[in-house]
């Protein structure tokens, strides 16, 4: 399954990345290849989701291991308790889904062929008149696949601009206290109801708290790709060049602890020296297929 089986346009989206909220319908039964509510059903009733597979969400609150694992089994959840959680109006996030489902598995990688962007595959339980997670923003941009139920996304623009992994992220630095203040008094700008078969592009930075409407329990995939950026650029070349300097038995000397304590001024410009030549001999040519093969990387 490709771009194409969820988006309009795959073409122009990848020559030109939205940088706005954009919403897609399918037909729902595309999808249940994909996952159905019976299949997760069916997965947590046997208790055969391991740890690594399972996170526990509620009310913005995010579990900790220890709350749910088998002490006899730290691989493991306590028998029962993701089932518990649920009917306790509890949210579950399930991961590495690419690794429990082949059609999954085909979908990640079609998209990580196509775009060249690193790809997760997230699935969402969340029950009726529930909320798992509340207002935050992701470092990438998502791909919402409304699978089961429906689910409204209250979204405000970014806060930071192109947030990454690294920084900017909301998992590093949270909300300001004037940003809280904004989100507790400011209606949302934009609002998305999805029904099954519907698609939300949200690109990353966004902030959003999703919740599920109706009397139906909400199941979705989350198809987050981490964009690669011109600093992602610059470093697969930079991390090739220090590759190469490793042959360079001068590269490889040691440095005195006093020249690198005391007056580690010639060292540094011979380092500057080196880095700068090594740049402007950096065939053009060899680094676009060493930087398009870093991003297939898996």
């Amino acid at each position: 399954m490709s771009l194409s089986a969820l988006i309009d346009n795959p073409a122009d989206v990848l020559a030109n990345w939205p940088h706005e909220p954009r919403q897609f319908h399918r037909d729902p039964s595309s999808f249940r290849r994909l996952l159905t509510l019976a299949e997760v059903d069916e997965l947590i009733n046997a208790d055969c989701l391991a740890m690594r597979n399972v996170v526990l969400l509620r009310d913005g609150k995010i579990f900790e291991t220890w709350e749910y694992h088998d002490p006899a089994d730290h691989g493991m959840p306590r028998c029962g308790a993701v089932r518990e959680h649920i009917n306790n109006g509890g949210s579950i996030s399930l991961r590495e889904l690419e690794q429990l489902k082949p059609s999954i598995a085909e979908l990640y990688q079609e998209l990580r062929r196509e775009t060249g962007y690193g790809v997760h595959v997230n699935a969402y339980l969340t029950p009726p008149n529930c909320q798992g997670l509340k207002y935050h923003f992701d470092p990438y941009v998502t791909l919402v696949v409304q699978l089961a139920g429906s689910k409204t996304w209250p979204c405000h623009r970014p806060f930071v601009e192109n947030p990454v992994q690294e920084y900017g992220s909301f998992h590093l630095t949270g909300f300001t206290r004037e940003q809280k203040q904004y989100l507790a008094n400011t209606p949302p700008e934009m609002s998305f109801t999805l029904s099954p078969g519907d698609v939300l592009w949200l690109p990353r930075g966004y902030v959003h708290s999703p919740y599920t409407e109706g009397n139906e329990t909400s199941l979705h995939l989350t198809v987050a790709f981490k964009e690669r950026t011109h600093h992602w650029l610059a470093q697969q070349i930079a991390e090739e060049i220090l590759r190469q300097a490793l042959e360079d038995p001068q590269m490889r000397e040691e440095l005195a602890p006093s020249t690198l304590l005391g007056d580690a001024l010639p060292a540094v410009e011979l380092a500057r020296q080196y880095l700068i030549g090594a740049l402007l001999h950096v065939d053009p040519a060899d680094a676009v297929k060493y930087v398009q093969k870093a991003a297939l990387r898996p």
